[in-house]
């Protein structure tokens, strides 16, 4: 009965990570390029590429 709850459990947790991961990849993705192109890393201007990634 337990084994039942916690196989149905992972289930569904995994269903959402796969529904969830097309939304968390752009937004890491968005994170890493802004922190990664800063001044206080020593990249004042981000290269060509990297502009595609970035919303502003």
């Amino acid at each position: 009965m337990l084994l039942s709850r916690v196989k149905k459990l992972c289930q569904k947790g995994a269903s959402f990570a796969i529904k969830a991961l097309p939304v968390i990849v752009p937004a890491f993705l968005l994170f890493h390029t802004n922190s990664t192109c800063c001044i206080v890393n020593g990249q004042p201007t981000p290269p060509n590429s990297i502009k595609k990634y970035r919303k502003f």
